[in-house]
């Protein structure tokens, strides 16, 4: 299954190839022929496909985070990062849910295929609730959709706009094969 980038990289794809065949069919003041309009009926299903596996996703995002959420909620105590490095400074073992983060924290990265180190390794999905304080009610919890944190950064990186593709998913040693056209000056 693809991710969001890539859905959206193909979907780009192919909204200008649909406007090519439509540019190239009105400058030649004619309808668009038998291939063209297969291929276009083609392009408009992927699109529609496409538009549903992305709505998939992010329904597979908001009940990952319920579960996330609804796990966090249940813990006893909420974990401050801030006593985290307080007990690691002065080393007092941390408690069960620093212990928690800091092992779910090891398990992203793993996962990943990344090397860390040091005591408190934090994972990436997992965010608290943000607290606003109103005058006179106190921290009043304020209504959030908490998505992933990377996936809108992904998106917006200029190498990917640029034309670069965005390799996810990669452990241990990647090759990846040298360009050999001749730079034009």
């Amino acid at each position: 299954m693809k991710n969001t980038l890539e859905l959206l990289d193909e979907k780009d794809q192919l909204k200008k190839r649909a406007l090519e065949m439509i540019v190239g069919a009105e400058a030649e003041t004619r309808k668009l022929n038998d291939g063209e309009n297969t291929e276009f009926d083609g392009i408009t299903l992927r699109l529609a496909a496409i538009e549903q596996e992305m709505k998939a996703i992010e329904e597979d995002a908001k009940r990952n985070l319920n579960n996330t959420t609804n796990k966090t909620k249940t813990m006893k105590e909420k974990f401050s990062l801030l006593k985290a490095i307080n007990d690691v400074a002065n080393n007092r073992q941390l408690d069960e849910r620093a212990i928690e983060i800091v092992n779910e924290g090891q398990a992203e990265m793993r996962k990943a295929g990344v090397n860390y180190s040091g005591q408190i390794v934090l994972p990436i999905e997992e965010r608290a609730d943000i607290k606003a304080t109103v005058a006179g009610a106190g921290q009043e919890i304020v209504a959030e959709d908490k998505l992933g944190l990377l996936e809108p950064l992904r998106a917006n990186l200029v190498m990917v706009q640029a034309g670069a593709n965005y390799l996810t998913g990669l452990t241990g040693n990647v090759s990846i094969p040298a360009y050999s056209g001749s730079n034009v000056g």
